[in-house]
């Protein structure tokens, strides 16, 4: 329990000790430019500049930071100069003014959806949608290898890996076996081991809103959130920190209440105060008028969900994001080529659209710094 709330307590720490003079960061990832896209916000408007463009040799898709915070992680997929076909994960220093410093990239196997490295900043773990694995690469002065330290086949479909509070943890969402699976890890060695329950099912199947697809920790209460691909929905999950197995306890729909056709939920975040929680909604309907959203939940003492509402968004928004403040949010349109900026209610949790931008073709993750 200590060990959790020194973690949060660095990560409030972190967040209130932003310099106000020196803007946030959004990193914005384009597959069709292979580039990554440095945006500075004014925090008095919201408003977003963009103010570095960093070219890479293969299309990016997701990626993350360093614990330290200097560099960043992208894991990269498709035809390189040669017209090879490369899976890879890059490296990347952080510069002032979100300028970013291309280092160097390494080979994996297989295209990853999902990339994460660990607290400690040794791992990096890569879950892999179309052939069900995970795996762990050492990470060295910084700088992430291929030298595979552990792999683990699941099922088809592991979307995204994710670690709780304490980093001992590891969580892997798989959508059509509609299960999350748990490991512990060791912090030495990088290895992976199953917990006594191997995995957590998601709601039962002939629920509207099953499928785990990804998965956010609060940051201060035992409970994890899963997006739900299938319909669109969002769970809740108790978090026993002793031996680290998930309790669904609650599942809500993330869908407008009039809404019809087909829909498939697609990333969720939790604002840094832990209050509310964000699943976008992709509307998977072949019409023009796209009816693509985000929903908003209210989380309370005893991580309950409440039903907010849902707001109109851009065409299929694969990735959300939600600044260090909490006060703005993003969604990213991978079919639109742009992504919008929204205001955060701290009272409400209601979002208020400020301002869509042109991104480019294939938007296809988003994060702060």
């Amino acid at each position: 329990m200590r060990l959790i709330l020194l973690t949060t307590a660095t990560l409030l720490m972190h967040i209130t000790s932003l310099n106000a003079e020196e803007a946030q960061i959004m990193y914005l990832a384009s597959i069709t430019d292979k580039t990554i896209v440095s945006y500075a916000l004014d925090a008095k408007s919201g408003d977003l500049t963009a103010v570095n463009t960093t070219e890479l040799p293969i299309s990016p898709g997701p990626m993350c930071f360093s614990p330290c915070g200097s560099f960043l992680y992208a894991a990269m997929s498709g035809k390189d100069a040669n017209n090879e076909t490369v899976n890879a994960i890059a490296t990347l220093k952080i510069l002032s003014g979100g300028k970013l410093e291309y280092i160097t990239f390494a080979k994996i196997d297989v295209r990853a959806p999902y990339l994460k490295v660990d607290p400690t900043g040794k791992f990096a773990m890569t879950a892999h949608y179309s052939t069900g694995e995970i795996n762990v690469y050492r990470v060295k002065d910084k700088i992430v290898t291929s030298e595979n330290l552990d792999h683990h086949t699941t099922e088809r479909t592991a979307h995204c890996i994710e670690f709780d509070l304490t980093g001992k943890f590891v969580y892997v969402p798989h959508t059509s076996p509609n299960k999350v699976y748990q490991y512990g890890l060791n912090l030495d060695s990088g290895k992976l081991s199953p917990l006594k329950k191997p995995w957590v099912d998601g709601p039962d199947e002939d629920h509207q809103y099953h499928q785990p697809r990804h998965i956010a920790f609060h940051p201060t209460l035992r409970m994890a959130y899963t997006s739900n691909e299938r319909g669109g929905g969002i769970s809740g999950y108790k978090l026993n920190h002793r031996n680290g197995m998930l309790t669904r306890t609650q599942t809500l729909s993330s869908l407008p209440v009039d809404y019809t056709g087909s829909s498939a939920a697609a990333d969720i975040k939790i604002t840094p105060n832990g209050q509310f929680v964000y699943v976008s909604n992709r509307d998977t309907e072949k019409r023009d008028d796209h009816q693509d959203s985000i929903a908003a939940f209210r989380i309370d003492s005893r991580g309950e969900l409440t039903r907010i509402g849902t707001f109109a968004t851009v065409w299929f928004p694969r990735s959300i994001s939600i600044d260090g403040s909490g006060n703005f949010l993003i969604a990213a349109g991978q079919k639109s080529g742009t992504f919008a900026t929204y205001k955060i209610s701290s009272d409400s949790g209601k979002l208020t659209f400020l301002k869509e931008y042109e991104a480019g073709d294939g938007t296809i993750w988003t994060m702060w710094q």
